[in-house]
């Protein structure tokens, strides 16, 4: 079976992290964020498309220089194509039902369980939905039993036809290519959709681990339920002696912490913490963070320092960039 990963978008709202950085590749729990995608490639996934438009040399060469299970292609967008232009830009290599992922979900959904549930209700296509406590700030999907009959986004709370919203994983037969236009910007969401409902789309429910990471609070939501899945641990050669740890952390390796840490952070490799306080956030590699300062519920990018008695509140910092002694930021985003 065939998997189509769409990873084309610019990632503007984790800007300035992805100003150098395509967002597949921007690290989440240490790891680049596409790959706890294939932590969750079943077995019967033998082939995987990786759309890209946006620093795509980038993500080739990310999948050349590592081993994969599956065999990966990565496919370039000259031009963006939204999230269905993607899939049509690949008609010509998609030979029968396949997947199809929004590559800045995290879950535990098993797709095998999908693709069954699709393949027994003979439908066109099959997305999954995930029940939110606010579902106002997504696509939200409203059915009559398992036939989803129309789609809302983003409605205000009161007015949802239902909690249950677009979960970003859907199964496909080939057919629906054809509602898609060749060579245009196209919305799966907003424009085939619509069109798959009058011929009987089906909706799957899912109730596990789910969430979004393309923005900055809903990065850190995903990284607090990944530490929480059993995402959290300390590396061997990290010095956590002086350290107040707050569980689930992860401390990467050789790395040094002499303040306080958690709950639901990440401090990345080579990273050299003061008497600090670091609560809901992550640290990528090489940050230094002095004495006094204190992080919070903020990503700060590689090789960025943050002064003495600085304050991070709820912002992003990008890679190398320098916060004064005693700053105070909130909602900021600090480029290089």
């Amino acid at each position: 079976m065939q998997l189509v990963i769409i990873a084309g978008g610019f990632g503007t709202r984790l800007r300035p992290l992805t100003l150098r950085r395509p967002k597949a590749l921007v690290p989440l729990l240490n790891r680049p964020q596409i790959l706890h995608l294939f932590d969750r490639v079943p077995r019967s996934v033998d082939q995987v498309f990786v759309a890209v438009n946006y620093m795509f040399e980038e993500v080739r060469d990310f999948f050349r220089e590592i081993h994969l299970r599956p065999q990966v292609t990565v496919v370039h967008e000259p031009e963006p194509l939204g999230t269905a232009g993607a899939i049509k830009n690949l008609k010509d290599q998609i030979e029968g039902t396949f997947v199809a992922v929004n590559g800045d979900v995290i879950d535990s959904l098993d797709l095998d369980a999908l693709v069954a549930f699709h393949r027994s209700r003979g439908r066109a296509g099959t997305l999954a939905v995930v029940p939110v406590e606010d579902p106002s700030g997504f696509g939200v999907v409203a059915l009559d039993g398992e036939i989803v009959t129309r789609f809302v986004e983003k409605p205000p709370r009161d007015a949802a036809p239902s909690n249950l919203i677009n979960a970003g994983r859907y199964v496909f037969e080939p057919k629906v290519l054809d509602l898609i236009p060749d060579g245009k910007q196209v919305s799966l969401e907003r424009e085939v959709f619509p069109l798959l409902t009058r011929e009987g789309l089906c909706a799957y429910r899912y109730d596990g681990l789910w969430s979004d990471a393309g923005t900055l609070a809903s990065y850190l939501h995903a990284q607090a339920l990944l530490l929480d899945a059993g995402g959290a641990g300390i590396a061997n050669d990290a010095d956590v002696r002086k350290a107040q740890l707050h569980p689930p952390v992860l401390i990467g390796t050789a790395t040094s912490v002499e303040g306080t840490i958690g709950p639901h952070s990440v401090v990345g490799a080579g990273c050299r913490i003061g008497r600090a306080t670091i609560e809901n956030a992550t640290l990528f590699d090489r940050v230094s963070v002095d004495d006094k300062a204190h992080v919070l519920g903020s990503v700060i990018g590689a090789r960025a320092a943050i002064g003495e008695g600085a304050r991070v509140r709820e912002s992003i910092v990008g890679d190398g960039v320098q916060i004064p002694p005693h700053a105070d930021l909130v909602g900021a985003r600090v480029a290089p």
